[in-house]
């Protein structure tokens, strides 16, 4: 004869999200969850733009680099201190350290690179080299 059991979500939850994910917990309880911004890249004629979303986040605490043909962005997010009202509260916001890595194309002059941030919005502009060979050349040919 079948039983029945009780179904219990949370036991789903620890099925499909990664084994580790339920052991990273701050102090206090809150999830400690890694996040990266989201990024748009666009390739204009004279430059590539990236786009990163990180509301929340101060100038200050915000680094931008250029390596091997990668740019970086790595900040963190500092959570604010606030106090509890009695009973019940929910969160969804994450803060923390986040480290973006985004490979970029070797015609980048990277010492014309700017970056802006303006309303929760990085901006980096990553201008192109211009070409030193024209755009057409005609090429002799030698009898051989």
């Amino acid at each position: 004869m079948a039983s029945l059991t009780r179904w219990n979500p949370f036991e789903e939850l620890v099925n499909i999200w990664p084994r580790d994910l339920f052991s990273r917990l701050e102090p206090g309880g809150a999830l400690a969850v890694e996040w990266n911004p989201r990024c748009d890249v666009t390739e204009a004629e004279d430059a590539i733009i990236v786009h990163a979303e990180i509301p929340g986040v101060e100038p200050g605490d915000l680094e931008v680099t250029v390596r091997n043909s990668t740019l970086s962005v790595r900040g963190e997010k500092r959570g604010v201190k606030k106090e509890e009202a009695k009973g019940r509260s929910y969160s969804e916001r994450f803060f923390g350290s986040f480290e973006r890595l985004i490979t970029i194309p070797s015609t980048v002059d990277a010492t014309k690179i700017d970056a802006t941030l303006k309303d929760g919005v990085l901006e980096v502009r990553l201008p192109k080299v211009k070409p030193s060979l024209p755009e057409e050349t005609k090429i002799a040919i030698k009898a051989g």
